[in-house]
């Protein structure tokens, strides 16, 4: 099965496609081609030509790649099929598949070529985990939680104190401010046990290799991409406190559920006295299973190519 993916250059987007690709390889065989977009949006974006009446499927994540599922699929054979993943912003009618998370369900009303899947696509891993490796895993700045970074330090030593013997691996982004990145690299001074592994230092040290050997994962909760890929493996989440900035917002709305159903563990503070503060670390239920998203999505794909 010959696919042609189209990139937007968002490591977000495309590592969920890659993870939908993976699986989908599991019941094809397929001969992926990509593309990358090119240019200066939304004026001169392009892609290198593509060869016609050849793809079996196109696929591609985000905003700047659903024009060209669109008008590449117009020279193709009859049988070729176009899915978008996330959303799409245009012509949503013009998708064969369109694989959108659960919290977008209010933007595809009304049309029957969506699949909804919740949160975002993750590789799943059932291996066992180990018990004296620990996670944490930064964000930054973003537009729907504050990023104050003396709350999100102390919530770290208090993390880090609850373990004080365990291996532990922080990994930043590329979104984290630098005066937080120093912070980091403090603490680890002061602990033999920890490693930074910081991603402007194009570290060798896998991020998903130690996500999955994690038992306990502590993530910030802008960072819906990481919550979900440590909810795909085995070992307990936990997210760090942070205020948000609109309650309203679907990213805020998404974390509060999963907390509320206690699908993850969180740290929660509490005023003792005026400048004294107490912190918990609330459990996530026991039973949980191991989420398997792209699985699922996989399966339903299959059944309609």
């Amino acid at each position: 099965m010959n696919v042609l993916w189209i990139k937007d250059n968002n490591i977000g987007h495309e590592k969920q496609v890659k993870v939908l690709l993976d699986e989908l390889s599991k019941n094809h065989n397929l001969n992926i081609d990509s593309r990358n977009i090119k240019g200066i949006f939304p004026m001169l974006k392009y892609i290198d030509k593509v060869q016609e009446n050849f793809y079996d499927l196109i696929i591609g994540a985000g905003h700047k790649t659903y024009s060209f599922l669109i008008n590449i699929k117009k020279n193709q054979k009859k049988s070729c099929k176009n899915i978008a993943i996330l959303s799409p912003s245009i012509k949503k009618d013009k998708f064969d598949i369109i694989c959108a998370p659960s919290h977008d369900l209010h933007k595809l009303k009304g049309l029957n070529n969506t699949i909804f899947y919740e949160g975002s696509l993750s590789k799943v891993s059932l291996k066992k985990v180990d018990q004296n490796i620990l996670m944490i895993a930064i964000g930054g700045n973003n537009k729907h939680y504050q990023f104050n970074i003396d709350y999100l330090i102390e919530q770290i030593n208090y993390f880090l104190s609850l373990h004080p013997d365990k291996n532990t691996y922080i990994f930043n982004s590329r979104r984290t401010p630098n005066q937080m990145n120093k912070k980091i690299y403090e603490i680890a001074k002061k602990n033999n046990n920890i490693v930074i592994c910081d991603i402007n230092k194009n570290d060798s040290i896998s991020f998903e290799s130690i996500l999955h050997k994690a038992s306990v994962k502590l993530i910030t909760r802008d960072s819906v991409n990481m919550i979900y890929e440590s909810l795909s493996s085995m070992g307990k989440t936990y997210l760090i406190d942070m205020k948000a900035k609109n309650n309203n917002s679907k990213v805020v709305n998404n974390v509060n559920k999963l907390i509320t159903n206690m699908v993850v563990g969180h740290i929660e503070s509490s005023d003792l006295v005026k400048g004294m503060s107490k912190m918990q670390l609330k459990k996530q239920n026991d039973y949980n299973e191991v989420f398997a998203e792209v699985e699922k999505l996989a399966y339903k794909i299959n059944q309609l190519i």
